[in-house]
């Protein structure tokens, strides 16, 4: 296998560089008869030297063959890809709204911390969850942080994650982002000093509860303590540890709570909740199956994620008696408590991913440790790297959704957030796997780190660089990286950047760098250029150069204008841009960006180009437009009634400003949606004349949102109408009418509710059978609102409600109904 990967990597090498050097050649021109010919001389050259250099390639291929002919490996064959795929198909199409995390056996902790955390002495106390790696620490820290009792109680709660490489500064400004809601730049400028006194003054006259999440040793601790300050208010510090000495060098008189391995019936219980997952219920499946699973179980040793992570390898295979036997004779040892011996066990789970999984699972790696992946990013970036493969018609967005859930599904990568469509929206991965990861990410030259002091490369010929702190030395040893990641940059690096010429992804989102050379349009292989959150100012016209740009990402940027040149990159399959109000779109005429599937941020103004130009783009699924859109009304709707393939819509009336006044604009009510049959979800953001009529909706609309609409009429009345609505959402000054009146049978699949800033709602009425499958009722600043929706009676099971910001005896009167109505109630903190 080292062999070829090798090859690959310097076939990879020979033929961009060529291309590179081919294009950069033609940019420089013909100018006269001596330059053509030396072009020409110059060009013969390079492809007799390209030449060389694949044959022995080809040599080296040939070499490979007889190897593999001699030692007799066989092609997997697709038959268990296919597998794989019909089972992942099978699981999603069951339980598309899993949302539970399968916690099995932390039942007692949990009550245990929480009677720690709520009742015990008033001084401020440290409470730690201690043991080996792999046993649910976390986890068990996130149920109880996450209770209501718990966040009714304090007044601040904040979560901060340790790496095993900290720096104190980074510490505290991830607690500025969390505690105090300081920007980076921000705290950037103040001095360690400065940010210690603000965060300790701001928690001084507050209960606060503080998780600290896998400290490793106590200078950590030591570092940080004089930031909380011992009002005798009850406030706690919960931190979580594998070490349990520096738990007890922490706070001596706050005994460590240490957790235990699961026994045989409780890993057996959660074996089966992870191989099971597409049946109703764990007792159909034949007694042997049973024998075989508590014999991993054993060998497991107890240990919740190597359970769960053979769990999911067994959830891939057919429930036959020879199977399970495979994976039970792969596991030649029973797991004690060596995390050595935990690390073959998920190595196992490794080696069997199909091909096409193993570098997506790497790819976790690029992430700093504790960091929390948005899904669209990594999946984007996985189609940049060229690791998802076409299939059939299907997008390749889509395909690259499946391998993240197979992943997801064989737990390998652990859910964080799931979207309430069912679709994932955030991932992480465990620290053990993490170290899998980084183990082979080194032993295939797959990717290199630079953190703080780590040298820069320790991999040789390592494809990928991550920058996770500070500045590396990049120079002209390290050209043949392909990817190269920035998460925290100390001053700009960019004219090292550039010298990279083979990059094909770039990500700097959240570094600042305010400046782009025009030297950047040279990096002519880029797939991906993540530029947000950069402060960036400028774009360069250069950037019409990357002919193989995909995805170009400047939200949160100050970039203005939008050079035209972006409209000629046919490849670019996703744009993000800013929505600055003032930014106008000149988009150039002809046929451009074809292959575009979604843009968001786009501005449209009076002058903007829509006829002749974003009218032409009629394969987008996904579509976000602000701006004056009134002005565009009529070529707005012919472009909207033309995109049959949109899925999803953000349409956001920007306020109109004429000397110091301001006037509300109005979305377009020309706008078609009933022959939409893909679009699914839509957000309209702007005074409303009128709601549309049912019919004028969406047919197959199963998420809508709506804000500054200023509708007087109660929109109950037509939106209950709607079939397949599953999430509504009426945020601020949607309504200014005082009673909304949900009637029988309304809205008969709506499983999300959010009324959020509707300052003059006073009353809710919910008649008998309204919204009967609704799971979860978001109340947030509605302080007008004087008691508690009535007459909801869910078919299935009680709801879940959540309140922000509402008045005391509105939330007393919520309490009276919890356990009946509502399941459980959760309040969003203060911070």
């Amino acid at each position: 296998m080292a062999d070829v990967r090798d090859v690959a990597y310097d076939a990879d090498d020979i033929i961009d560089g060529f291309i590179f050097k081919g294009k950069h050649q033609r940019k420089k021109g013909l100018i006269n008869f001596v330059e053509r010919y030396c072009f020409v001389l110059n060009e013969l050259i390079a492809r007799h030297r390209v030449n060389k250099k694949i044959e022995g390639i080809k040599m080296r291929i040939q070499a490979i063959a007889e190897s593999r002919s001699t030692y007799g490996i066989e092609n997997i064959g697709i038959e268990r890809i296919n597998f794989a795929s019909r089972k992942l198909h099978e699981k999603r199409k069951s339980s598309p709204y899993v949302n539970e995390e399968d916690i099995v056996g932390l039942e007692e902790d949990v009550k245990i911390l929480q009677a720690r955390l709520l009742g015990g002495e008033s001084r401020r106390s440290v409470i730690s969850i201690v043991g080996m790696g792999g046993l649910g620490k976390t986890t068990l820290a996130k149920k109880v942080y996450n209770s209501s009792d718990i966040k009714k109680h304090f007044d601040c709660l904040a979560w901060v994650y340790i790496s095993q490489e900290h720096r104190v500064e980074e510490i505290l400004q991830d607690m500025g982002k969390r505690v105090l809601g300081l920007g980076k730049v921000e705290m950037e400028k103040m001095i360690k000093k400065e940010l210690e006194e603000m965060l300790s003054t701001f928690l001084e006259d507050r209960r606060y509860l503080v998780v600290i999440d896998d400290i490793w040793k106590i200078e950590v601790w030591n570092d940080l303590q004089a930031i909380f300050p011992d009002r005798t208010n009850g406030s706690r510090v919960m931190f979580t540890s594998r070490f349990k000495g520096v738990a007890l060098l922490a706070d001596p008189r706050s005994p460590p709570h240490e957790l235990h391995f699961l026994n045989d019936e409780e890993g057996w219980v959660l074996l089966s909740k992870k191989v099971f997952v597409r049946r109703n219920t764990l007792t159909s499946f034949p007694l042997w199956l049973e024998e075989i699973g508590k014999q991993i179980v054993r060998k497991c040793g107890g240990l919740p994620l190597a359970i769960s992570v053979l769990g999911g390898l067994l959830s891939t295979k057919d429930e036959t008696f020879g199977e399970w036997m495979k994976v039970l004779q792969s596991v030649h040892w029973q797991l004690t408590n060596s995390a050595e011996q935990c690390s073959e066990i998920l190595a196992l789970s490794y080696n069997e991913l199909p091909f096409y999984l193993k570098p997506c699972f790497l790819y976790v790696d690029i992430f700093p440790e504790g960091y929390e992946i948005s899904a669209r990013r990594l999946t984007l970036l996985w189609i940049a790297e060229g690791f998802v493969q076409q299939r059939g018609d299907e997008p390749l967005e889509d395909v690259a959704e499946d391998y993240l859930e197979e992943l997801i599904g064989r737990n390998m990568i652990q859910l964080a957030k799931r979207k309430y469509n069912g679709r994932v929206k955030t991932c992480c991965v465990h620290n053990l796997l993490r170290d899998l990861a980084i183990s082979k990410s080194k032993e295939d030259k797959f990717l290199d780190f630079f953190h703080g002091g780590t040298k820069v490369g320790s991999i040789i010929r390592a494809c990928r660089l991550a920058v996770h702190l500070g500045v590396p030395p990049l120079n002209k040893d390290t050209p043949h990286y392909r990817s190269l990641f920035c998460f925290d940059l100390g001053k700009p690096i960019f004219s090292e950047i550039v010298k990279f010429k083979l990059l094909r992804v770039l990500d700097l989102e959240g570094v600042y760098m305010p400046k782009l050379d025009n030297a950047f349009g040279n990096l002519v292989h880029l797939r991906y250029l993540g530029l947000s959150g950069t402060w960036l100012k400028k774009i360069p016209s250069s950037i019409c150069n990357l002919w193989n740009l995909q995805t170009l990402d400047i939200r949160s940027t100050l970039v203005n204008p939008i050079p035209c040149e972006i409209w000629k990159m046919e490849q670019l399959r996703n744009l993000y841009l800013n929505e600055l109000s003032e930014m106008g779109v000149h988009p150039i005429a002809g046929d451009s960006l074809v292959n575009l599937q979604s843009l968001q941020g786009i501005f449209i103004g009076g002058t903007s180009c829509i006829e002749n130009a974003l009218g032409k783009l009629t394969n987008l699924r996904e579509l976000g437009a602000c701006g004056d859109l009134e002005l565009q009304e009529e070529a707005l709707a012919l472009w909207i009634v033309n995109l049959n393939q949109l899925q999803c819509l953000k349409l956001e009336a920007i306020s109109r400003a004429e000397g110091r006044t301001r006037f509300r604009v109005p979305i377009p009510t020309l706008m078609p949606f009933s022959n939409h049959m893909h679009l699914c979800k839509l957000n309209l953001k702007g005074l409303m004349k009128k709601l549309l009529d049912p019919d004028e909706f969406p047919p197959n609309l199963t998420e809508l949102s709506l804000q500054d609409s200023f509708l007087m009429q109660d929109p109950m009345e037509t939106l209950q109408k709607l079939r397949n609505l599953r999430i509504l959402k009426l945020k601020r000054s949607s309504y200014m009418g005082k009673v909304m009146i949900f009637s029988t049978g309304g809205f008969p699949q709506l499983q999300l509710l959010k009324l959020s800033f509707l300052n003059a709602l006073e009353e809710c009425r919910i008649n008998e059978r309204a919204m009967r499958n609704l799971r979860q009722l978001e109340v947030i600043e509605c302080r007008r609102l004087k008691f508690v929706p009535q007459g909801l009676r869910p078919l299935t099971a009680p709801c879940e409600l959540k309140l922000g910001y509402m008045p005391h005896k509105f939330e007393m009167k919520a309490q009276e109904h919890e356990g009946n109505v509502w399941y459980k109630i959760q309040h969003v903190p203060p911070l």
